[in-house]
């Protein structure tokens, strides 16, 4: 029996001889340091950086002159379509112009006739209505045929992206009918890309606008311009977004990758081994030997653990923690 220590209510008391018997070793708790966390991420682009070609009519494709990957410049015919119905646009904004037309000469008529009295004011009043209806008719007309990018009096017509890109996606298929509004390709700007982080919502303490990201194995520079605020349901995950502001090339779009986010300690944290701490009926604790030969259990706040070393509040740098021989004090402080 002569290996039993003393134990007190706060310390338990140790030889020399039997901290050896029980293998207990100890380090020195550091002074915390800048971390960093790394999650998965989607490479995603600036909604405002994509473009969707869309059918303005309904129609037949004739041909696709665009494939996934392709970079295309701006203003380049992509898709080609032959409807019927560009026709019938043509044919309300003729009519709409011939109205306009005769509308015109009508009510310059009826000027001359009560200028030399031979008409009633209200003769002049009821052509000239008609001719604002009519010129009202004209512009709507022509304003319908130039949204549905119908140009001359062919069937035939080319769609041609806006600000070119990368085509990410193609909807159109040769010979296919597709109605009025349908998307046919997808294209994205890529110099606004962005990375779709899902943070452990555990880890997201410290995550804030502006903590720096870079991409494991990528020189690509990053910050943080989103946190949410409510988990992904059924991941427990935190949606985090990054914009990308160097080294952009080196990613491609919709390509899954490691983000680490460097996150700051807090003030009062330090840095100890993870084996270090131990949870006992919903406490999270440490052993400091607070004195030669004494040890005692100490409560800590667990800032972050990446399964090496753990951040956490509630000890001083220089703080000796017991990082070998925890279940022998366990049960020692126990008995």
């Amino acid at each position: 029996m002569g290996m039993a220590p003393t134990v007190s209510a706060a310390d338990i008391v140790l030889t020399d001889k039997q901290i050896t018997a029980l293998g207990i070793a100890t380090q020195a708790a550091t002074a915390g340091s800048d971390r960093s966390i790394t999650a998965p991420a989607e490479v995603v682009v600036a909604p405002d950086h994509i473009e969707v070609l869309a059918a303005p009519v309904a129609a037949r494709v004739e041909s696709v002159a665009a494939a996934v990957g392709q970079s295309v410049p701006a203003g380049k015919p992509l898709v080609r379509l032959n409807s019927a119905q560009s026709l019938d646009y043509v044919r309300e904004t003729q009519t709409a112009e011939a109205a306009l037309t005769l509308a015109r000469q009508n009510a310059e008529r009826d000027r001359q006739l009560f200028a030399s009295g031979l008409i009633a004011k209200s003769r002049v009043d009821a052509t000239e209505s008609a001719l604002l209806q009519a010129q009202t008719r004209a512009r709507q007309a022509g304003r319908q045929q130039q949204l549905a990018g119908v140009q001359g009096e062919q069937p035939v017509q080319s769609l041609a992206t806006r600000s070119g890109g990368v085509v990410v996606e193609v909807m159109a298929t040769p010979g296919a009918r597709v109605a009025a509004g349908d998307a046919l390709l997808k294209l994205a700007r890529l110099d606004a890309l962005w990375l779709d982080i899902r943070l452990p919502a555990a880890q997201a303490a410290g995550v804030a606008i502006g903590s720096a990201v870079a991409v494991n194995g990528r020189s690509t520079q990053a910050s943080v311009t989103e946190v949410g605020r409510a988990v992904v349901p059924g991941t427990q995950s935190l949606p985090v977004r990054a914009r990308v502001s160097a080294g952009g090339e080196a990613l491609r779009l919709g390509e899954l990758v490691e983000a680490r986010i460097a996150v700051a300690a807090s003030g009062d944290a330090v840095s100890v081994p993870a084996r270090a701490v131990w949870r006992e009926s919903g406490a999270t604790r440490v052993f400091v030997r607070s004195a030669p030969g004494r040890f005692r259990a100490v409560d800590v706040r667990v800032e972050h653990d990446d399964g090496s070393a753990a951040s956490v509040s509630g000890l001083h740098a220089g703080d000796a923690v017991v990082v070998q021989g925890i279940a022998a004090l366990k049960s020692l402080r126990g008995g």
